[in-house]
């Protein structure tokens, strides 16, 4: 073999493994952008909530993505580089999220909990030429467990934080998630007058009789008949295991009417059927 085809030979060789090494980069960079993405959802919806479902499905693929990302990160120099904060470099483990993050200044700066990391990650992406990575079987399993954990996940959070509106006048709206139910409208008079003021003024506190009719004779709405207020709530949505009775806590003397409440699987299915 002569020198001159020997060093073609090796040549090639080397170019092969440049571009061989070169390829492994971009689809570690895409993976990256693309756990990043999982884990960052994740994060957000747990430590933005006080309130939470069951953490631990949830929380296993968030370790294991987590995990994953450091394998990728430790192998790539690019990557690496990156110097904005991101959640899983702040929390490896979600178990005890609202305990610590408040103590955290990632969290407590206003960050976005690594959306700025993740559009530098996906600068290198667009570099390297790359939209989506070649996923091995191991890989497309952990992201399938993950978007499975998520969806149920938010699923069991939207129940949680169901949220009450009206609109026009009188017609009450329930959000739950994306989805929104719209009721029959309720019959005007003094218990709609009552209901939206406090959901408006009033949102998620007590409020005594008293104070309330002081307020109406101010904003010169009649209170002729408020004398009780459980009472007035009868036969309306709001009555004790009605449609709506998770939003308002009413005694002879006060109320309280939650902006947002827990509804059960049972209420939200009598809402559901209730809807226009």
């Amino acid at each position: 073999m002569t020198d001159a085809l020997l060093c073609k030979i090796l040549q090639m060789t080397y170019n092969s493994y440049q571009m061989s090494n070169n390829d492994n980069s971009a689809n570690d960079y895409a993976l990256a952008k693309l756990l990043n993405e999982r884990v960052i959802n994740i994060f957000t919806m747990v430590v933005d909530n006080r309130n939470t479902p069951d953490l631990t499905a949830v929380n296993r693929s968030y370790i294991l993505m987590a995990d994953e990302l450091k394998r990728i990160y430790d192998r790539q120099p690019e990557l690496k580089k990156i110097s904005t904060p991101i959640c899983w470099h702040v929390l490896e483990n979600l178990e005890q999220a609202h305990e610590v993050v408040l103590s955290i200044e990632f969290t407590n700066s206003g960050s976005d909990y690594g959306k700025e990391h993740n559009s530098n990650v996906s600068t290198l992406c667009n570099r390297a030429k790359i939209d989506k990575p070649a996923l091995s079987h191991q890989i497309e399993k952990l992201l399938n467990e993950a978007d499975k954990n998520i969806t149920y996940f938010k699923t069991e959070l939207d129940k949680m934080y169901a949220t009450l509106s009206f609109e026009g006048i009188s017609v009450p709206v329930v959000a739950i998630g994306d989805k929104k139910y719209r009721l029959p409208s309720m019959r005007e008079g003094l218990i709609l007058n009552v209901i939206t003021h406090c959901l408006n003024k009033h949102p998620n506190k007590q409020i005594d009789l008293s104070t309330l009719k002081s307020e109406f004779d101010e904003a010169k709405i009649g209170t002729a008949g408020l004398t009780n207020l459980r009472e007035k709530i009868r036969k309306s949505h709001f009555d004790d295991n009605n449609l709506l009775s998770s939003f308002v806590r009413a005694y002879p003397k006060a109320i309280l009417v939650r902006k947002t409440t827990e509804l059960s699987d049972e209420q939200i299915e009598a809402i559901v059927l209730a809807s226009s």
